[in-house]
């Protein structure tokens, strides 16, 4: 730092002094500069490696979440199949549910009618048993009352047929 010590002065002994004082000054100036700069490259040098170890780091970590994206993909996949499995068997189960409600819709209908199919299954047995012997009063009717007035036909079939059928244990309707 010394004011005297510049090249135009050097000159004036010598143009090697004048070499030599800009030589020591540029490395006088390098040294100063070398101060400042040496551990900013040292820190940048550390920096570098931190950076590479985080850009491994990083990779690493990124190779990882594909992985977890490609598994969270196929899991959404399998999700979705499921749901639609689970949409279709709750769809049928509707449905099941409502055939089954008309079902017990009709059968509660149809409860009501039970006594009186019963009671006309009872009467059906009935005029099956009395069948022959209203079809030979019948049959005998259509034969032999043809010609006769309304009141004749009413005793012949009251008091001769119903009664020939009752005498010989042939079920028949009366009147």
């Amino acid at each position: 730092d010394v004011e005297q010590f510049t090249p135009s002065v050097a000159k004036n002994a010598s143009t090697a002094a004048e070499g030599l004082c800009t030589y020591v000054r540029a490395m006088k100036y390098y040294h100063e500069a070398s101060k400042i700069v040496k551990p900013k490259l040292e820190a940048l040098a550390v920096a570098e490696g931190q950076m590479e170890a985080a850009n491994k780091a990083l990779a690493a970590a990124e190779g990882r979440l594909a992985a977890c994206n490609e598994k969270l993909a196929d899991l959404q996949r399998l999700f979705d199949e499921q749901m639609g499995k689970k949409r279709s068997i709750e769809e049928g189960a509707m449905a099941l549910q409502k055939k089954m409600n008309q079902a017990s819709a009709l059968i509660n209908g149809l409860a009501g009618e039970r006594a009186r199919w019963t009671e006309d299954a009872a009467n059906f047995s009935d005029q099956k048993k009395r069948l022959v012997g209203d079809c030979a009063i019948g049959c005998a009717f259509m034969s032999y009352c043809g010609p006769f007035n309304q009141q004749f036909r009413n005793y012949m079939i009251n008091e001769k047929f119903t009664a020939d059928c009752e005498a010989r244990k042939v079920p028949v309707t009366r009147n």
